[in-house]
């Protein structure tokens, strides 16, 4: 298991990134086209932060079905930054969480993510 990254002192360089979620609750006539705007507000906010030179990377988001919850997946220097990103995405969220990451024993069967852009590890 590892923790979310300590922030750097200020003699040592960049602060490294952590992991965080935001949560959004949809409503349930939320369609496929909609997620797929929402992801790309998402990617295009993300991306002018970076450009920016604010170091956030927008990760992917996982859709749980039954409750109509996703979950949004970034890495960012700070829960300031994802905020400022998800806020400048102007899409509603719930909260912001910072996150551990989990490794399983064996490789990754499958990664999700919402939209046209599905892929799959190896």
């Amino acid at each position: 298991m590892r923790e979310p990254d300590q922030v750097a002192g200020a003699d040592a360089g960049p602060a490294p990134a952590g992991l965080f979620i935001v949560e959004r609750r949809l409503p349930p006539e939320t369609g496929e086209r909609q997620l797929a705007v929402l992801q790309s507000a998402l990617t295009s906010a993300a991306g002018r932060f970076n450009g920016r030179g604010e170091g956030v990377q927008y990760l992917g988001s996982i859709l749980l079905t039954g409750p109509r919850r996703l979950l949004s997946m970034f890495r960012a220097g700070s829960l300031e930054t994802v905020r400022a990103v998800n806020e400048a995405a102007l899409i509603p969220f719930a909260s912001i969480e910072p996150a551990a990451e989990l490794s399983g024993p064996g490789p990754a069967v499958a990664a999700f993510s919402v939209g046209p852009a599905r892929r799959t590890l190896p």
